[in-house]
């Protein structure tokens, strides 16, 4: 499966963002998220449709095959579009949180620094060099306050959206067992 590499693109609308007290970073996303058009049921798919009336900007879903040295998602912003890109070859659940993170860099503003990973490059444009991408294109790699941003507020998108409950009801006879493993994992 795919490796956790951050990366992204320069945005416009660029914040500084601290690591910080978890709960302080949850009510921002929390804020945020309310101003978002987040269907319920959730889809990644509707909630991309609903988001490119929201900002009046286009958004494009790039499902791809991730391996274990290509990262499971990236955005790329472009004049006309904005293109999420999510590792197909893995759970719907895992999909849409994917591309709730990859929305989030975006809808956070964030900036990252330089860098391009040559498997990015390859799943991109196959038949230029990472170096020739690089240049072109100036690939970036996000802080890890940037990261656990995005990552808070694809939680939170997905919470608001119902995807983070269980789809059908626990078995009575399995909560018990079910009880147990959460107190053992946390």
């Amino acid at each position: 499966m795919c490796r956790r590499l951050a990366v992204g693109w320069w945005s416009i609308t660029g914040v500084s963002v601290s690591l910080e007290d978890p709960s302080r970073l949850r009510q921002r996303c929390e804020q945020l998220a309310k101003t978002l058009p987040i269907p319920q049921p959730f889809s990644a798919e509707a909630f991309v449709t609903a988001l490119v009336e929201h900002r009046g900007r286009r958004i494009e879903l790039v499902g791809m095959a991730a391996k274990r040295d290509t990262p499971c998602g990236m955005f790329v912003e472009t004049p006309d579009a904005d293109y999420v890109f999510y590792a197909s070859n893995t759970t719907r659940l895992h999909q849409e949180h994917i591309i709730a993170h990859e929305i989030g860099h975006l809808l956070c503003g964030h900036k990252g620094t330089s860098a391009l990973h040559e498997s990015v490059a390859a799943l991109l444009m196959k038949n230029l060099s990472a170096k020739l991408i690089s240049r072109v294109l100036g690939r970036t790699v996000y802080s890890e306050a940037e990261e656990a941003e995005a990552e808070m507020l694809a939680s939170v998108i997905l919470i608001r959206g119902g995807r983070a409950r269980p789809a059908h009801p626990v078995n009575p006879e399995l909560a018990g067992g079910i009880d147990r493993l959460g107190s053992i994992f946390g």
